[in-house]
């Protein structure tokens, strides 16, 4: 019963309140009220709704807030060719190594708060659905289950791209009968994701909603989702051409825009801007409710400065990938000591002029002040979906059905790199070429744009680069950790399914190598 206690609802973990419960309820209800007690009024039934926000905001973003799972750095950075981690850095050290065994606690962390995710949003489906007319409104009750779909989809993506072949629960598990499913194939669970985020599009409003659920996150996470499904395992190409269209509407509905600076899109005062099409929201510190994403990646230094924890590091490569006058260099390296400078003063420095001893650099996209008492508790939302994001999706499902021009190049990779010039030779446009080159051409500059934003692994899953990525890291003997190209075989393109679930469900089977 202890094991199975992860997947069955915890109604204190659904009435909880989110960070950004603040902009969505006037008054924080007492813990102890009952679903029951609560969905009588639409008032409680958004509070109820916050519950499905709550669960996926640090569990897919970068943490914080009390989780380990922390999806976009576990499963979308660590074991990629933008960071390497030091030989003292625990489990990570396992995932960058593809060393990951079924025992591993951090998979397990994911596998069960993202299916504590899934069943919180179940659970606000369910009963928000069922409340009356004279309870609620139709429409606010659409709208609220349309946002719970998108939590729900959000969380079930983060589970098949990692697990594959996975239990589908479409409904509230309340027993521990209920939780014992037997797997689904990940053509299922994506039908699934896919028929709530259509649902959630064709509900939702047409508007940057500052931390909720749009009609915009739903069409962009959509688009996405469909691009996924073009490679390992489904390979459904098919899948562009769904995709393409998605992301049209979002760019078409001018709800979105670019940032003139690219530095303002990770700073505090732009973090719900026209750029986000959906990010997790965080607020600290001292309310456990900020993030680690300014700690995690952040430079040598004190915390209080401005500096990171330094359990990851800058894989040497991706940083040489950089033209030296591309503006997100010097925005997402750090060569600087926080304790020694401001983050006004770092950025100000000439890459040119950085050196070559390598060892020490770490990420810094999110800036800290100096000073500050973040501690592992940061304010920065943490983007899920931005807009630079939505244009190389639509490049990448043009290109995908061999319909690509230099005007849609133009139009989105060019005006990319046009914003990051350092001087006017910097970053030089890209030109269309045979469909491999502009696959390889986008795929690289997703890397340049969304570096630490969780989505490497998925693109080099996607892209079928997953192999050649890991085998080519070579971190130069710097750390105790090693290379992990020795250790990688096929079947460590996926996770293992977590060994105590498979004790706990005898209807799972283990993923195959493991």
């Amino acid at each position: 019963m202890k094991k199975v206690k992860n997947i069955i609802l915890s109604i204190t973990a659904l009435i909880a309140l989110s960070s950004c419960s603040d902009s969505f309820v006037e008054e924080n209800p007492p813990s102890e009220i009952t679903p029951d007690g609560l969905l009588t009024t639409e008032a409680g039934a958004q509070v109820y709704l916050n519950g499905a926000y709550g669960a996926i905001q640090h569990t897919l973003a970068s943490g914080g807030g009390g989780t380990n799972a922390a999806w976009q750095i576990h499963w979308g950075t660590i074991a990629t060719d933008e960071v390497v981690v030091p030989g003292w850095a625990g489990d990570r050290k396992l995932m960058f190594l593809q060393q990951v065994t079924p025992s591993n606690n951090t998979v397990l962390d994911v596998w069960q708060e993202l299916y504590e995710a899934v069943n919180i949003a179940n659970s606000v489906i369910d009963r928000i659905g069922a409340m009356t007319e004279d309870q609620i409104n139709n429409e606010a009750k659409e709208k609220m289950i349309a946002e719970a779909k998108f939590c729900r989809a959000a969380a079930y993506f983060g589970l098949v791209v990692p697990f594959e072949n996975i239990p589908l629960h479409k409904n509230e598990t309340v027993t521990v009968e209920d939780a014992i499913l037997p797997q689904s194939s990940a053509a299922e669970v994506y039908e699934f994701i896919i028929s709530d985020l259509k649902v959630a599009s064709a509900v939702l409003p047409e508007e940057q909603g500052g931390a909720k659920a749009t009609k915009g996150a739903a069409q962009a996470l959509l688009g996405k989702v469909y691009l996924q499904m073009t490679g390992f395992p489904l390979n459904q190409t098919d899948k562009f051409a769904l995709a393409e269209k998605e992301f049209e509407d979002v760019i078409r509905s001018g709800v979105y825009d670019l940032l003139d600076n690219y530095a303002d899109v990770f700073k505090l005062d732009f973090e719900q801007s026209a750029e986000i099409v959906y990010a997790f929201p965080m607020d600290g510190p001292g309310q456990s409710e900020g993030g680690n994403l300014s700690t995690f990646y952040g430079p040598n230094g004190a915390v209080s400065n401005g500096g990171g924890w330094g359990t990851c590091y800058i894989n040497q490569e991706f940083e040489t990938s950089y033209d030296r006058d591309d503006l997100r260099l010097r925005n997402n390296v750090a060569v600087h000591n926080a304790n020694d400078m401001t983050r006004e003063e770092a950025v100000e420095v000439d890459p040119n002029d950085w050196g070559t001893n390598k060892v020490s650099w770490r990420g810094w996209k999110t800036h800290a002040e100096k000073p500050n008492a973040y501690a592992n508790d940061t304010p920065f939302d943490n983007p899920y979906i931005r807009y630079s994001d939505v244009l190389l999706m639509y490049a990448e499902a043009l290109n995908g059905q061999g319909k690509l021009t230099q005007i849609d190049i133009d139009q989105t990779v060019n005006r990319l790199r046009s914003r990051v010039r350092n001087i006017p030779s910097a970053v030089p446009d890209m030109v269309l070429g045979t469909q491999e080159q502009n696959a390889e051409e986008i795929l690289s500059e997703r890397r340049k744009e969304l570096c630490f934003e969780g989505w490497r692994r998925n693109d080099l899953i996607r892209f079928g680069k997953y192999k050649e990525t890991i085998l080519a890291i070579d971190q130069g003997g710097w750390s105790t950790a090693g290379n992990p190209g020795p250790n990688y075989e096929d079947f460590e393109i996926r996770w293992p399914i977590p060994s105590s679930e498979l004790e706990i469900n005898p209807n799972l089977i283990q993923n195959e190598g493991y």
